[in-house]
């Protein structure tokens, strides 16, 4: 997800591929969280995406990182979590989809995603 933006401030600022517009930046978490951000989430959708489907109530998956991406257009947004404020957890737009928690450590919700993934035909 991180790549696919136009910049990172980790290190200094770093070119990204630019194909979803807005730069990653260090998150500030709300009061009493801790950076990084490593542990169990639910998901916020503020829209239907095909990558989502099946994935139950409440969904939760992993997440261990320190930087966000902020989308410059919020329809950009596939999902959120509350880290004691909104953080962007999934991009999609177009063809494009990228996650800022891991799939592969999300457990049955993860794999749920993953396979979606590889059924989605955009």
């Amino acid at each position: 997800m991180q790549l696919m933006a136009t910049a990172g401030l980790e290190d200094g600022r770093t070119p990204g591929l630019g194909w979803i517009a807005g730069l990653v930046d260090r998150i500030t978490p709300g009061e009493g969280y801790r950076i990084p951000h490593m542990g169990w989430n639910g998901l916020v959708f503020p829209h239907p995406h095909p990558i989502f489907d099946g994935l139950g109530d409440d969904p939760h998956v992993y997440f261990t990182h320190s930087y966000a991406m902020g989308p410059e257009n919020p329809a950009d947004i596939a999902a959120t979590a509350d880290y004691g404020r909104p953080l962007v957890a999934a991009v999609a737009r177009g063809n494009l989809f990228g996650t800022q928690f891991h799939p592969e450590k999300s457990q049955r919700v993860g794999l749920q995603i993953l396979s979606n993934f590889l059924k989605w035909a955009p």
